[in-house]
């Protein structure tokens, strides 16, 4: 009885099917970036969960809320609007508080609002400015966006904001400052001292007529 002949056609591919419960893999998209992990003692300043808090839930619904954020272009990388995270400027520096590519000392989430209080020295006819809780004081104003200004007028001795050009009561101008930054050592002590005096003593102002201020 003859053999039957093998054919010697080759076999057919089979397709290779995925291990039941294995994990698909997705691809990366291009341009895309992740965001590393936080450490396990971080804890968002928002929610108080375990998340930078730039990749934080409530800010992703609601950006509007807190500061410099976009839905469509905010960056969670410096926590700013105008770019993607993908297209980022910023690579110098790794926040420890929100987990943002800027300096610590410069974010957003942890900074809280100050107050700080413009006064003008007649003698010195220099703007300085005075914080309304430490008193510090200090020749150049606040940089912070957060921080608010307000001028003080000396004959009605009340506060309004920068926005004010000038005073609402007696409608005078809001004064500035009329000598150059450089000016000499020797002077720039008489002016410090001088600046003191005159926050403290107007802070005993304030607090007679702390209803007139707080109205404005």
């Amino acid at each position: 009885m003859a053999k039957r002949d093998r054919s010697m056609s080759p076999p057919k591919p089979t397709a290779k099917r995925r291990k039941r419960g294995g994990k698909r893999r997705r691809k990366k998209q291009k341009g895309e970036v992740i965001l590393p992990s936080a450490p396990a003692s971080f804890v968002c300043h928002i929610c108080t969960k375990n998340h930078w808090t730039v990749a934080c839930p409530r800010l992703q619904r609601n950006p509007e809320q807190y500061p410099l954020m976009d839905r469509k272009r905010g960056c969670w990388k410096c926590a700013q609007r105008g770019h993607p995270s993908a297209q980022c400027p910023v690579k110098k520096y790794r926040c420890a508080d929100c987990g943002g590519i800027h300096d610590t000392r410069d974010c957003e989430f942890d900074h809280k609002s100050e107050e700080w209080h413009e006064f003008y020295d007649p003698i010195t006819q220099h703007v300085f400015y005075s914080h309304s809780e430490t008193h510090e004081v200090q020749w150049t104003p606040p940089t912070h966006r957060l921080d608010v200004v307000l001028w003080f007028c000396p004959n009605c001795n009340i506060l309004m904001p920068t926005s004010v050009p000038e005073c609402v009561k007696c409608h005078a101008p809001r004064m500035e400052s009329k000598i150059s930054s450089d000016s000499s050592s020797s002077e720039s002590s008489s002016s410090s001292s001088s600046a003191s005096s005159f926050a403290a003593e107007d802070d005993s102002d304030e607090g007679a007529s702390g209803s007139s201020v707080d109205e404005y």
